[in-house]
């Protein structure tokens, strides 16, 4: 398969900082590859090298000749006062030349009848070929091909201004010019930021059906999940490739890890048995006790490289005094903006204490609107918001207005309090910021110079300060690492108290949510309270939708000899034979993986890539996955029972 677009050791600095160093990676055609890594790894610099808006400090970064390339950036840019409509033909640009250029050649052609050049005639008859191969394939038209595009990014009126657009409707322009090219190879960082779940589902279809060469950057694992077919990721400079999607790569990098951790046992122990003969008093008079010597320090050197540990971000939410199961009513609530359509109408809900609520809704649909209403920014055309009177609330709005651009990082965390106070213990307030990523000589720059990952990871740091009985979160998630998105899921997940939340990355709401509040235009009040994450709303509307759909009634033939038999109760033969069946295959499985974590267990069975421990670990999730599917056969037949 031929290469789209490689880089050969290249490497990139600002300053003396190292950001990518002698990176390698390519991509064939037709393949689908996500890109992944922490905030600051470099992963906009490389995209930034692939647009050709920089150039590396080393290093080749080469596109394939005669590929058409589409990228598309965190944050589009458009041309000053351009419409939709003219953004849009300006993806067409090549395409609109092309048109222009087949009748040029016509003329051209018509115009050697008076003249003799066989030469130039083929020149042209080839060029018209080749022309005419390319307008075969994307049209002979522009404006089909803008009205499919307008179509299929929802974009209801294109001669709006760009820039009066929210960032979600910019970012659909911004992917209906990447279609329109109809490109070879796509470069998209950050797709999915600012986009709705319906838009998103869209660009994901897309994706799928796409048949170039896809490089995705993005932290939207659900995304990831349904797309790629081969993961890379970036850390300290350099890239570590994974074959399969995202939950493949999760497994692979867990076993790499496994291993890893395995020989830096092995490394360790050998070590600290070295350290020991230091320490006896070895002399450093000969040169085989030299260099023995030497040999430690390399050790230790190793040693501390391979257990190097970042500091993790500590994600912990506290929650208030306030014991009462329900903390806030709304009673047949109401609102819409001056005169515009009703966003909120007669919404009646109570949140109690442990309650998780995801707000499920298109953009535009006031999602932001009624977490302001909640916490008492706006107030209700009609109804009211009845709160606890010992309601304490911390909240992260989408425009981050929390944050003073005028102050620094630090002193926007604690009103430019020296110590801050965390669970039971103090803690000088630059220490604190580290652990946000936040390294202590970058805590004095001003807020308006953080970019969006650092805003939302500082509200984050200054939101856990607070006690609160009710958090409410605006797109949190924006902007932040996978590895940052998990922490923050297992602290929302351990948080006792009541949670709002509005996000576009599904995969986050369906781990945190236990209910959602979903937008339903048809019904009346609009919001729907369900039991159950994103997901399973989603499930239960597709499902009513199909039991909606007419079907034709059974003749009068048919519903004589559709007469319901009586059921015995219990198992039949058949199933209690299969019961007993289940149970020994359980059986047998639990002694086949106690024996296989008997052999993982043996730090020989890793020493070697032909050590049998890495066929003992992929049996092992093999027979974990078979003993699961058991469990729940197991289990629908016992309820029969």
């Amino acid at each position: 398969m031929p290469i789209a677009l490689s880089l050969v050791n290249v490497s990139k600095r600002y300053g003396a900082r190292p950001i990518l160093e002698n990176l390698s990676l390519g991509l064939m055609q037709g393949e689908k590859v996500g890109l992944i890594g922490r905030n600051g790894a470099g992963k906009s610099t490389l995209f930034k090298l692939l647009a050709r808006e920089e150039s590396p400090d080393s290093g080749d970064v080469i596109l394939t000749q005669g590929l058409r390339v589409s990228r598309l950036e965190q944050d589009p840019h458009f041309p000053p006062q351009a419409t939709v409509r003219e953004a849009l033909q300006s993806a067409l640009a090549d395409h609109a030349a092309l048109i222009q250029r087949h009748g040029e050649i016509h003329e051209q052609l018509h115009a050697l009848h008076e003249r003799t050049d066989a030469a130039l005639e083929t020149r042209l008859h080839q060029e018209l070929e080749s022309v005419e191969h390319h307008l075969a394939h994307m049209g002979w038209d522009l404006e089909p091909r803008l009205k499919e595009a307008q179509t299929t990014w929802g974009l209801a009126d294109l001669e709006l201004p760009v820039e009066s657009l929210s960032g979600g409707w910019r970012k659909r322009v911004a992917l209906a010019q990447a279609w329109l090219k109809d490109p070879d190879v796509l470069v998209l960082d950050e797709p999915t930021n600012h986009l709705d779940p319906e838009q998103v589902e869209k660009l994901e279809a897309w994706l799928q059906a796409f048949d170039g060469a896809l490089l995705l950057i993005t932290h939207d694992r659900h995304l990831l999940d349904g797309v790629v077919e081969r993961m890379l990721e970036l850390e300290d400079g350099r890239i570590a490739s994974y074959d399969g999607s995202y939950s493949d790569y999760l497994l692979e990098k867990a076993d790499r890890e496994f291993r890893e951790a395995r020989l830096t046992d092995h490394m360790q122990n050998r070590l600290r048995r070295e350290m020991a003969w230091l320490r006896r008093g070895a002399k450093a008079r000969t040169r085989k006790s030299k260099l023995r010597i030497q040999d430690v320090l390399d050790l230790k050197e190793d040693v501390a490289e391979r257990t190097r540990v970042e500091t993790r971000q500590s994600i912990t939410f506290k929650s208030g005094d306030n014991r009462s199961d329900a903390l806030l009513h709304l009673k047949d609530l109401h609102f819409a903006y001056g005169g515009g359509p009703e966003l909120v109408g007669g919404l009646d809900l109570v949140l109690q204490r442990g309650m998780r609520v995801a707000l499920l809704g298109p953009n535009g649909s006031g999602k932001s609107t009624l977490l302001r209403l909640i916490l008492g920014d706006l107030t209700p055309t009609k109804g009211e918001v009845a709160r606890h009177p010992k309601l304490s609330v911390a909240a992260i709005s989408q425009g981050r207005g929390e944050l003073d651009g005028s102050l620094s990082i630090l002193d926007n965390l604690a009103d430019r309090a020296a110590v801050v106070k965390v669970q039971d213990s103090t803690l000088h307030a630059h220490v604190y910021l580290t652990r946000f990523g936040f390294p202590v000589e970058q805590q004095g720059r001003l807020a308006s110079t953080a970019s969006g990952g650092e805003r939302n990871r500082l509200l984050l740091a200054k939101a856990m300060l607070h006690p609160a009985d009710l958090l409410v979160l605006d797109e949190p998630t924006n902007d932040l690492d996978i590895a940052t998105l998990q922490n923050l899921e297992e602290a929302l997940m351990d948080f006792p108290g009541t949670l709002l939340l509005v996000s576009h990355d599904r995969f986050f709401l369906d781990q945190v949510a236990t209910h959602t509040l979903a937008w339903n235009q048809g019904a009346t009040p609009r919001w729907e309270l369900y039991e159950g994450n994103p997901a399973t709303v989603r499930s239960l509307r597709s499902e009513r939708k199909t039991d909606v759909m007419p079907r034709p009634e059974p003749s009068k033939t048919a519903l004589r000899s559709e007469t319901p038999k009586a059921r015995k109760a219990g198992l039949s033969q058949k199933e209690q034979r299969r019961l007993q069946e289940v149970e020994a295959a359980m059986a047998t499985l639990h002694e086949r993986l106690q024996t296989l974590d008997e052999c993982l267990a043996d730090p020989s069975a890793f020493l070697t890539a032909e050590a049998p421990g890495h066929q003992a670990l992929v049996a092992r999730e093999a027979a974990q996955r078979e003993l699961e599917a058991l469990e729940l056969e197991w289990l629908e037949l016992e309820e029969k029972r």
